[in-house]
């Protein structure tokens, strides 16, 4: 029995069974419609897991050049993690391929799978090529804030190698960049041109919030002398914590904005354990607002100029202040005006 994860129309059904019998796919495949592979930047039209073999598919009724653009990418993004490649098969199927799209077919390593002509065929989900790249995932955006501290336009090899991120990686966060007037890129010049345009671009994508778990408050005056009690607090429990949003922003920049908040990120584990340690009350005091992580934000935290209080890394602030939207515009442009030194 072969599972669907997603609904598949009847004429899709045909289609899934056609393949099935040209790759030779068993009966307890999973098959995923519509689905992204990994966490590559890319959606394909389906996904199909057979045993440890896995093809990832795309379909055309005709299939030309420019029809090959996501499976290429993902060739491109695979040569930079060989373990494994060899059990993904890249496939594209149509009623009919043109002869130059064959050959590069043939040279980059994607099979094509013909069609019989009787099998109707949308364009699929109307798709144009352009590959859907989350800008604030950790990887892209760990080349959107390495380009951030590049004052000079660059290439975009060059930038894979200054973020450490992998050139196909860059490559497609490059892209996205400047199909949404973000970035240009003019004979290897790489560099953003609308920062308001990313900005407003992280607040919708990743909202600050959406990480918020509970908040609680404590008996204090000052918020950052909390900060560092807290942080000295953490380091005797051996839990790790960082200060990020309003917090890190303040003590980055120099810019006073918030005083009787804090901000930190703490695993849900570790809540109550850091709460117990605290005379806790209802009103009053400072509030101190919990974030859980939806990425590795201990990693690259620091102590910068207030001594003993963690703070996560300038390039996770500037993405929490970004995603605070227009309440923390003031506080993201004075970090975006000081980022290069940071």
């Amino acid at each position: 029995m072969i599972w669907y994860m997603n609904t598949i129309s009847r004429n899709d059904s045909k289609l899934i069974k056609l393949l099935s019998i040209e790759l030779g796919i068993s009966e307890g495949a999973a098959i995923r419609p519509e689905s992204t592979f990994a966490d590559y930047p890319i959606r394909f039209d389906l996904v199909i897991q057979d045993g440890i073999k896995t093809y990832i598919v795309d379909i055309r009724r005709i299939v030309q050049l420019e029809a090959l653009s996501h499976l290429g990418l993902l060739k491109l993004l695979l040569s930079d993690k060989l373990s494994g490649a060899s059990n993904i098969e890249l496939v594209i199927a149509g009623i009919r391929i043109t002869s130059e799209a064959a050959q590069a077919a043939k040279n980059i390593g994607i099979r094509f799978v013909k069609l019989p002509s009787r099998l109707s065929l949308e364009e699929p989900h109307g798709k144009t090529g352009a590959a859907p790249v989350k800008l604030t995932s950790p990887k892209s955006w760990q080349v959107i804030s390495c380009l951030l501290k590049m004052k000079a336009g660059t290439s975009i090899r060059r930038l894979s190698i200054e973020s450490g991120v992998s050139y196909g990686w860059t490559y497609a966060t490059v892209r996205a960049l400047v199909s949404k007037g973000i970035a240009s890129d003019d004979g290897g010049n790489l560099k953003i041109t609308d920062i308001n345009k990313l900005l407003n671009g992280v607040a919708w994508e990743r909202p600050f919030e959406r990480n918020f778990t509970k908040e609680i408050r404590i008996a204090a005056y000052d918020a950052i002398g909390l900060a560092r009690e807290i942080s000295a607090v953490c380091d005797e429990l051996q839990i790790p914590c960082a200060f990020t949003g309003f917090s890190a922003g303040e003590i980055y920049t120099g810019y006073s904005a918030r005083h009787d908040t804090v901000y930190v990120y703490l695993e849900k584990k570790d809540h109550a354990e850091l709460a117990g340690m605290f005379d806790l009350q209802n009103d009053g005091g400072i509030a101190v607002r919990i974030y859980s992580p939806d990425r590795d934000v201990f990693k690259d935290r620091m102590v910068f100029s207030i001594d003993g209080v963690w703070l996560v890394s300038p390039s996770q602030a500037l993405l929490d202040c970004a995603g605070m939207g227009y309440a923390g515009r003031d506080l993201t442009q004075k970090l975006v005006e000081t980022y290069g030194r940071l």
